[in-house]
């Protein structure tokens, strides 16, 4: 039900602080311990009145501190403000004495059940059942948005699939609530620059590690790398033994690999919808919970969905946006050509011009030395046609042809 305990834990820690919870715990008998997390260990107990099983989830002894307490005190108000099938229901807020002091505990709806990345793998499910379970999902995420909350943690480990094939939805504990009526955001643990949550399926403002930056889009992306998951066996990054600095770069800068490059069947609107909720720019993402689930069942149903993919420009200018210093450097190398080109076709067409210039010179010349000749010849023929006995007549004729042209 909770996730496993954080790396680095003391193991010794752990075992000190089951010895020191009591076979009871206020008007609950300890069944078992059925998960552990950082910040404390969930039990199954028996309730008398009314009788029901639940699970109680109380705080390491060894970790009470005021933060650990206000994060506690945090996820039980969170539960109580949510009534949805798709979210485990709370029952109980209380506390009992220790050794140690007083401790907090929660008594919340026991639910018996698989990881829904497990529940998916152990059934064997299509895509149409994997998409079904992925709306009743966004169903439940948006039931929690209209009561004022984030949840901030959305991954399978955190939603356990029932006998009915119904998703819950577990562990509020990093949830934000967005108390809308005073203006006021109440959050815990989240300073500029922690990172809430886990980083896998955490949205690009969530890694940058503002609160102010974060709200319901930030789940709706949480829920497509869910999404994504969900139907490809895969994540959309490979971020296994990578530095922090480095998976938050990811997250932030690089895109995700098409759900088609896993399986051409998800080819189509299925990988629309997906890459939709997972855009990087939260403008462009879904608005709501309830908006992704719309699209899925619009696709269940074969009706159009809404989600259109990325046109070839928005592509290319996030393709720049990316390889900035690749892009910069190719824009001054066609800069340079086409200065290169401007410049030869100058000298190109000023040669040209040269040229013509030149040629229309030459014909002129030709024709002024054809006049000339022409006159010349004329003056020649005048004077040798002064006499009659010699001329015959032939300067009257010459001088009508020259006149003539």
């Amino acid at each position: 039900m909770v996730p496993a305990p954080e790396a680095g834990r003391d193991p010794a820690s752990s075992v000190r602080a089951r010895l020191l919870v009591p076979r009871e715990i206020g008007p609950f008998r300890i069944l078992r311990q059925i998960g552990e997390g950082g910040m404390g260990i969930v039990f199954l107990a028996q309730q008398e009145r009314p009788t029901r099983t639940v699970a109680l989830k109380v705080i390491h002894a060894s970790l009470l501190s005021p933060r650990t307490l206000r994060r506690f005190e945090q996820e039980a108000e969170v539960l109580a403000r949510l009534q949805h099938p798709g979210i485990a229901q709370i029952y109980q807020v209380g506390t009992y004495a220790t050794e140690q002091g007083v401790l907090p505990y929660i008594a919340m709806e026991y639910v018996e059940g698989e990881r829904l990345d497990h529940y998916a793998a152990q059934h064997a499910l299509g895509l149409r059942a994997r998409l079904e379970l992925a709306a009743l999902l966004a169903d439940a995420v948006e039931h929690a948005h209209q009561k004022g909350v984030i949840h901030r943690d959305l991954k399978p480990g955190n939603v356990l699939v029932t006998r009915e094939g119904l998703p819950k939805i577990l562990d509020f504990g990093v949830a934000r609530l967005n108390d809308d009526d005073d203006s006021r955001t109440t959050t815990l643990r989240t300073d500029v620059g922690a990172l809430m949550g886990t980083l896998t399926y955490m949205s690009p403002e969530q890694a940058s590690g503002d609160p102010a930056a974060i709200d319901n889009r930030s789940d709706v992306y949480s829920l497509g790398v869910v999404l994504y998951e969900l139907v490809s066996g895969k994540l959309p990054y490979y971020l296994e033994r990578t530095a922090l600095p480095e998976a938050v770069r990811v997250i932030q800068q690089e895109e995700p690999s098409k759900l088609s490059t896993h399986d051409r069947a998800l080819r189509g609107d299925v990988e629309t919808i997906v890459l939709k909720a997972l855009e990087k720019d939260k403008t462009r993402r879904y608005a709501s919970a309830e908006a992704l689930a719309a699209d899925i069942r619009r696709h269940l149903s074969n009706e159009p969905i809404l989600a259109r993919a990325p046109s070839t420009w928005y592509q290319l200018s996030k393709f720049a946006r990316r390889n900035q210093v690749l892009v910069s450097g190719l824009a001054a190398v066609l800069l340079t050509l086409l200065a290169g080109v401007a410049v030869s076709t100058h000298l190109w067409l000023r040669e040209r011009g040269a040229n013509t210039r030149e040629r229309a010179a030459r014909l002129e010349a030709e024709s002024q030395q054809k006049h000339a000749e022409a006159a010349a010849s004329f003056l020649v023929s005048l004077f040798a046609g002064i006499d009659p006995a010699v001329a015959r007549g032939a300067d009257t004729t010459l001088l009508a042809r020259i006149l003539g042209d």
